[in-house]
């Protein structure tokens, strides 16, 4: 077995020497030939194996396995270039949360690793430097990978809402395909430990662009924050007001507010200002008027370090979204309430988005758009029917009949009709099962309007036309009951058909005239990713904030390993003892 394991290392550093000059020149190792590199390399990797043996960290097994076993920090004469490498990265990455000490730990390591070699230390002194480097990697490495979310104790609490709400609750979160030992493995093949850092990251939903967001709130942070704004009613455009210099202040920390000399009265409400007013508003979700509410000052009193958190909180679900990039696709964030059309970095097109409400909440989940439905039935589901129907169809069994509602006795379309008056309805009262299927006629009052998009799921969720138009003029736009409808279907048809040359658009416009259901499947089928992003960054590259209108961020930041107030968080959400309140 030893013999084995020296053979394997030695393929193993011979592969390093034919990579490694690609891109360190003196190989990622950094030892010297010949036979007495190789007797170093069987020394370090048998006491290394040894070692192993005792340690209780399955991660190290798993790593080094990957590995052969061969030592990859330390160095006959001195620390590798990969050992210099992690630790010049961790101790500049200023995005490390606090709570993690990683930083310190690699100035002490990086301390510590030069006085093991500057004092001639043994070998097996070294090893436990290997180990320690090891584990400052793996920790950073599940830092950039994975972040800081519990998802089973988010899973535990989305089964709680279900019961509450007796609806589903969906989020599908999508571990990363490569772990902290395949990178490293890869790294080791090329001679580039960054390029495992920057491969460990998504690349897609402007991952990088909001992380320097983060850099620029530490530092805002760093430098004291912002004052909280004082109580106010309403603020008018050229109003005069005390606490318009603290909300001027502000907006510039945030930089809102750009290019604007100081007034004459610092208490006036001034032209440059209500720009900046405008501007902050509407990256908090706010609808982009002048006027300074109480929503507006409830906004600006929200601390940077709360910011902070939900930065970091966002930025670890990127982590855990489809990685997956493509050509075109759709993304619909639910605390938006918007769509987003992308060929390649390009924005395509966008529009208004209804979700569903708070207790019937849209999922988030990454699907396939595939077909498209002209003139289509709503086959309303069963939870619907014992919820919202049952009570008035024991009142007055043709009350939905009269509203283009029909009764079938399954889900087919052309299957016969069935009497509504002809069925007992109050023997269903508080039963699991309905045996009878309802589906509203196409036409322009059905509830899904004239077209819907279908990406076959789970949730059974999709994006769908709408007669209630009105809705979307609402600036927080969660109605449906868990489907998204948007406000501009014919427009998103003909971007779909820019892309599918089987869309005949102007014979889909003559159809939608007539109530003739109509299905077509997409030759080039679309990617869509819906997600639950509170902070993210906009196509036109700014900083947003949303409101938590399904309340997630409380939930998952009750048990966010990155929360500095995690353990109140906890303790808050635990229920209370016998006796007390």
């Amino acid at each position: 077995m030893k013999r084995k394991r020296s053979y394997l290392s030695i393929i193993f550093l011979w592969i390093l020497s034919l990579s490694a000059p690609l891109a360190l020149q003196a190989g990622p190792l950094d030892f010297d030939s010949g036979s007495a590199n190789t007797s170093f390399v069987d020394r370090a990797s048998e006491q290394l194996q040894k070692r192993l043996q005792q340690a209780d960290y399955p991660a190290f097994d798993r790593l080094y396995k990957e590995l052969f076993y061969t030592p990859v920090w330390i160095g006959k004469k001195g620390p590798t270039p990969f050992a210099k490498a992690l630790l010049k990265r961790v101790e500049s990455d200023a995005t490390i949360p606090p709570v993690l000490e990683l930083r310190p730990k690699a100035r002490a390591l990086s301390s510590e690793l030069k006085k093991l070699y500057e004092e001639k230390r043994p070998l097996s002194e070294k090893i436990e430097m290997e180990l320690e480097l090891s584990r400052l990697y793996l920790n950073y490495m599940h830092y950039l990978l994975y972040g800081g979310i519990d998802w089973p104790a988010f899973d535990a609490k989305r089964k709680e809402l279900e019961k509450k709400y007796d609806s589903k609750v969906g989020w599908d979160y999508y571990r990363p395909k490569m772990t902290p030992q395949s990178l490293l493995v890869e790294a080791t093949m090329s001679g580039d430990l960054d390029t495992a850092f920057q491969k460990a990251e998504p690349k897609r939903f402007r991952y990088a662009r909001m992380k320097r967001y983060l850099l620029q709130y530490l530092q805002i942070a760093k430098n004291g924050g912002w004052k909280r704004v004082p109580g106010y009613k309403v603020i008018k455009a050229g109003q005069s007001h005390p606490a318009i210099p603290l909300i001027r202040q502000h907006l510039r920390i945030e930089g809102d507010l750009k290019g604007c000399e100081e007034p004459s009265d610092p208490n006036l409400y001034d032209e440059c200002l209500q720009k900046a007013v405008k501007r902050f508003k509407l990256r908090h979700g706010l609808k982009g008027t002048s006027t300074l509410d109480s929503q507006t000052r409830r906004w600006l009193n929200v601390p940077v370090e709360k910011k902070i958190l939900l930065l970091r909180l966002n930025l670890d679900r990127i982590k855990w979204l489809w990685r997956q990039e493509a050509p075109i696709r759709i993304e619909l964030n639910i605390p938006s309430f918007r769509l987003y059309f992308y060929e390649g970095k390009h924005l395509v097109d966008t529009m208004r988005v209804i979700t569903g409400k708070p207790n019937h909440p849209t999922p988030s989940f990454h699907d396939v758009m595939e077909y498209i439905v002209v003139n289509p039935y709503w086959k309303i589901p069963e939870s619907i029917v014992k919820k919202e129907m049952l009570s008035k169809l024991i009142r007055d069994p043709y009350y939905f009949e009269r509203r283009g509602k029909i009764l079938k006795r399954s889900w087919d379309e052309n299957s016969p009709r069935v009497d509504p008056g002809s069925v007992n309805w109050a023997q269903y009262r508080g039963k699991k099962h309905i045996p009878y299927y309802f589906m509203q006629v196409p036409g322009s009052s059905n509830a899904l309007g004239k077209i819907k998009f279908l990406f076959p799921n789970g949730y059974s969720v999709y994006i769908h036309d709408t007669p209630t138009k009105k809705l979307f003029f609402k600036n927080e736009r969660a109605f449906s009951h868990g489907c998204m409808r948007i406000q501009k279907p014919r427009e998103l048809l003909k971007v779909l058909a820019l892309y599918n040359d089987n869309i005949d658009v102007d014979a889909i416009m003559e159809r939608l005239g007539t109530k003739e259901k109509k299905t077509i499947g997409l030759k080039h089928k679309v990617p869509v990713d819906i997600t639950y992003l509170t902070a993210y960054v906009d196509p036109y590259g700014y900083l947003n904030f949303r409101k938590d209108v399904y309340h997630y961020d409380k939930y998952q930041l009750e048990h966010y390993a990155y929360n500095p107030n995690r353990k109140k968080a906890e303790e808050k959400g635990k229920p209370a003892e016998k006796g007390k309140k």
